[in-house]
């Protein structure tokens, strides 16, 4: 069976949730490890990393390696798909939203010019308490307010182990 990596340190408990879903699943800081042929990739960073200097630590864990990714996941924020209002933004992530919005942009593309499969899940902030959830489509708006931590684990969860959203970029919302 193939690896399921998780990369990322933050201060919530979603890569706890993930693991407990998805046991077999290796957790790893940063993107400096050892690819192994047909890793599923699952980057979670916080939505004040730097995804725009990050992606490049991705690029070279790919180009230094002689194996292939089956698939990257990406956890990013609200807005990057002209899904929300400046306003918005600046309520969920604080007054440096729209950079912050603009780096995720950044790190979205970069995914995307790699050309392996890809899945992009923008998300509302992410609270501890359990929400609905809706599934978003991209270019349609993000009107919510958070997503639950279990919530955003189980859309990742999906996003990881099947093809339901292959090569898309889907918003989650409460």
């Amino acid at each position: 069976m193939n690896r399921i990596v998780l990369i990322g340190q933050r201060t919530d408990r979603l890569i706890e949730q993930l693991h407990e879903r998805l046991p077999e699943a290796i957790v790893e800081p940063s993107f400096h490890f050892k690819l192994q042929s047909q890793d599923t990739l699952c980057w979670l960073p916080m939505p004040n990393d730097p995804v725009d200097q990050d992606v490049y630590d991705l690029v070279d864990l790919i180009d230094d390696s002689h194996e292939t990714p089956k698939k990257i996941v990406m956890l990013s924020i609200a807005g990057t798909a002209d899904d929300a209002a400046k306003e918005q933004l600046e309520s969920w992530y604080g007054k440096p939203a729209l950079d912050t919005v603009l780096a995720h942009q950044y790190a979205i593309k970069m995914i995307d010019e790699l050309e392996f499969p890809y899945v992009i899940v923008r998300s509302l902030p992410i609270v501890p308490r359990e929400t609905a959830l809706k599934i978003v489509d991209e270019g349609q708006p993000l009107t919510g307010q958070a997503v639950g931590l279990k919530q955003a684990a189980q859309v990742l969860k999906a996003a990881l182990m099947t093809d339901r959203y292959y090569n898309q970029s889907i918003g989650i919302e409460d």
